[in-house]
């Protein structure tokens, strides 16, 4: 609706006069109203729809941003709780890292000291193994100085040599080529077998009783004369008569001819000395054969050789092989000049007393 206000003032004593003009009514037809109310309520049905949609979105929205702020709070609340303990966490790898520190440093020295101890054993072992080649070669000089056995120092040589040969040191060298010089001259010595020998004498000495005697009258008699006779004699009475008497008396006395001269019988006492005697001599030799007693030992077999050669039966198979055995033996040089072995000790003693004396 519309209104027309209109005001004039005038003189005459101050009044106003106002004139209110109607507006004409308005035309309306009957389809606009319907299409203005559709157009209402689909408008209202869409300000609607987005409403629930708006606050769909913002309610998951909402619930999103609660969770949000959950996990939030959550890890704020971890957060919190390891901020307390940080400090000593920073304290412990501190105490770590001392620790650590440290274990490197001992473990350090440890490596330290196992290294000189490797070479303290390593030079302990070298010690040891020289000790050992010095103890070989003063037994290779006593066998040679005490006891005149050159194959036992020869022996003792060669191993002095093979524990040598175990160390890597030049010094070394030169107490090796007097070993090798000192292990020629050793070869160079006649090799008696004088446990061999002395086996031999020993095995005589117990035989000794098994050997037979020299005997003057033979073992057994043999006599062809009485069929001789009887052959030359006339077949008469008497003949027969002497023949058998002749006979008879063969038969008890025999007679041998011997161009050799006759030597007395042993009685039992002296051949019961006589072997004494020999198993003495045997021992003897024996003796000396182990003292290395050159003369000694010659002299007892050269002794039991004649004694067999004269007592007893040179034709029995056991004097004649005791024979063939105490001559071979005469003949061996039980006691040769033997080498001075001392160098090489010497020269190893001079090494370790100079590695000894340097700083």
């Amino acid at each position: 609706m519309n209104a027309a206000h209109e005001s004039h003032a005038g003189d005459t004593g101050g009044k106003s006069l106002v004139k209110v003009t109607p507006a004409p009514p308005a035309l309306h037809a009957p389809w606009q109203s319907w299409l203005a109310l559709v157009i209402a309520i689909a408008a209202l049905i869409l300000v609607v729809i987005g409403w629930v949609n708006f606050s769909r979105v913002q309610t998951a929205q909402t619930i999103e941003l609660h969770a949000g702020l959950q996990a939030m709070n959550q890890r704020l609340a971890a957060l919190t709780r390891s901020v307390a303990p940080r400090s000593e966490l920073n304290a412990d790898v501190s105490t770590t890292r001392q620790t650590l520190k440290s274990f490197s440093e001992r473990l350090d020295g440890m490596d330290a000291a196992l290294t000189d101890l490797r070479r303290r054993s390593e030079e302990g072992r070298d010690a040891w193994i020289k000790a050992e080649a010095a103890s070989l070669l003063m037994a290779a000089n006593e066998q040679v100085q005490l006891y005149a056995n050159p194959g036992m120092a020869l022996k003792a040589l060669e191993n002095a040599d093979a524990r040598l040969r175990l160390l890597s040191d030049p010094r070394l060298i030169p107490v090796r080529q007097e070993i090798a010089r000192e292990e020629t001259a050793l070869h160079a010595v006649p090799q008696v077998d004088v446990q061999g020998m002395a086996l031999t004498l020993a095995s005589l000495s117990e035989s000794v009783d098994t050997l037979p005697l020299k005997r003057v009258a033979p073992d057994r008699y043999l006599s062809g004369q009485p069929a001789a006779i009887a052959s030359r004699e006339p077949p008469t009475l008497w003949g027969r008569f002497k023949a058998g008497v002749e006979r008879l008396v063969k038969d008890i006395f025999t007679v041998h001819h011997l161009k050799a001269p006759i030597e007395p019988l042993l009685s039992p006492r002296q051949e019961y000395f006589l072997r004494q005697n020999l198993q003495l001599r045997l021992d003897a030799a024996r003796a000396a054969l182990l003292e290395r007693d050159s003369a000694g030992f010659q002299d007892s077999v050269r002794m039991v050789r004649e004694w067999l050669q004269k007592y007893f039966n040179t034709q029995n198979g056991g004097v004649q092989a005791a024979v063939t055995e105490l001559a071979q033996m005469q003949q061996q040089q039980i006691n040769p000049p033997l080498p001075d072995i001392s160098a090489s000790l010497t020269l190893l003693r001079r090494l370790e007393s100079a590695r000894n004396k340097a700083p």
